[in-house]
C-alpha cells in the first residue's frame, strides 16, 4: 500500500482494538459492514457492492474478517483504486497464531472468479507482485445470483 492507504488502515486497526477491547465479535464485525467467513459466508452485501465498483472501475474499500477456532479475528483488507488492489493480511490479534503473525501486504492487477470443487464461486486476487493469489470468499451460486 501506499501513503495515506497505510496509515488510515493502522489507524483502522487500533481502533478496532480499542474499541473493542481486544474482541470483534462477528455480530460488531457485521454493524462495521464486514463480510464475514466462518461456516460460511454472512453478510454478503458489501462484497457484492465492492463488486459493481470494480466493474464500474470505481474506488473501493472491502473487509472479510474470518476467525480462528478460538474466535480470534483474521482481516483481509482490499482497496481498490480503479486500477490495481492493495491487499492486506492480518492474523495479528491471533493469540496462538505463533511468533511470525502480524501484517503482510502486496499488490494485485486483478480480481477473477471461478468454481469450486465444492460448487461454489470463488474469488481471487492474481497478478499479484508477492504470491500468486490472495483467496478472498468463496460464495454459494445462490448468493452471487443473488446479487
Amino acid at each position: 500500500m501506499k501513503g495515506p492507504g497505510i496509515s488510515l488502515l493502522m489507524v483502522f486497526l487500533l481502533l478496532i482494538t480499542a474499541c473493542s477491547n481486544g474482541a470483534y465479535n462477528s455480530e460488531e464485525a457485521i454493524e462495521r459492514g464486514d463480510v464475514v467467513t466462518q461456516a460460511g459466508v454472512e453478510n454478503p452485501g458489501p462484497f457484492i457492492e465492492f463488486m459493481k465498483n470494480v466493474e464500474d472501475k470505481n474506488e473501493a474499500t472491502l473487509r472479510i474478517t474470518g476467525y480462528t477456532k478460538e474466535g480470534d479475528p483474521i482481516f483481509h483488507d482490499v482497496e481498490y483504486d480503479g486500477k490495481r488492489f492493495d491487499f492486506s493480511y492480518d492474523d495479528s490479534h491471533d493469540k496462538y497464531g505463533g511468533n511470525d503473525r502480524g501484517v503482510t501486504t502486496d499488490t494485485c492487477t486483478e480480481l477473477k472468479q471461478r468454481e469450486t470443487p465444492n460448487d461454489e464461486i470463488g474469488f481471487y486476487l492474481t497478478g499479484c507482485s508477492k504470491e500468486k493469489e490472495h483467496p478472498l470468499l468463496e460464495l454459494s451460486k445462490e448468493q452471487w445470483e443473488d446479487r
